[in-house]
């Protein structure tokens, strides 16, 4: 006689440990394709930078001056800029917007612009300052906004900006091409015992690229 009422079989020990093996793995994948998106992204920050250096070396042996800076913007680029103040540095928000425009209008480089500066993959902007405190010298600056071209919004946790300066430079957050500063809003510190503080997670760092 058949039984109509025989329980339903649960699941085995092998089966549960299959499912937990597979779930673990599914997991497993997913992180590491987020770490590789991320790796991407953050390889895609130093192929931008190394092709605005081009750019910019291109433009100072043209016109022997830096773009945003160029007294003479006007009469030998082009009708629509407006002229630097040729005074060797780019240190106002407005300077920092030119140097772009003046770039892209050499047409050594094309590029969208968004609110007037070029976007990283990563978010953010790349703004230009010859203005930061205990830097000398004139800066690509990778950061999430600037209200008045010295002070920065973060955009990189300081492991991310490591990757990018060990795989650009020499690691070192206080020397070389590539160097750290604390962001403007930060929770945490970005450099600690003169080492990228890669204990913390949170988006407290500024990159700086030297360019001048």
């Amino acid at each position: 006689m058949i039984n109509f009422f025989r329980r339903n079989r649960g699941f085995s020990l092998i089966e549960v440990a299959i499912a937990v093996v597979v779930i673990g793995l599914i997991a497993g994948f997913a992180l590491k394709g987020k770490e590789l998106i991320n790796s991407v992204k953050l390889r895609s920050v130093i192929d931008q930078v190394n092709t605005f250096r081009i750019a910019i070396q291109g433009f100072t042996d043209r016109y022997g001056a830096l773009p945003g800076d160029f007294s003479a913007a006007r009469e030998m680029i082009s009708d629509s800029l407006q002229n630097g103040s040729g005074n060797g540095n780019i240190s106002s928000v407005e300077d920092a917007k030119r140097f772009w425009q003046h770039l892209i209008a050499s047409n050594l480089i094309s590029m969208e612009l968004v609110n007037g500066y070029p976007t990283s993959k990563l978010g953010g902007y790349y703004s230009v300052s010859s203005n930061i405190a205990d830097h000398p010298g004139t800066w690509i600056v990778l950061c999430k906004g600037t209200d008045d071209n010295q002070n920065f919004s973060g955009i990189l946790s300081p492991e991310d900006a490591y990757f990018i300066d060990k795989n650009s430079d020499n690691g070192d957050p206080k020397n070389g091409e590539i160097q750290a500063i604390k962001a403007s809003e930060a929770t945490g510190e970005c450099i600690a015992d003169s080492r990228y503080n890669t204990k913390n997670k949170n988006k407290d760092c500024v990159l700086l690229f030297k360019i001048w």
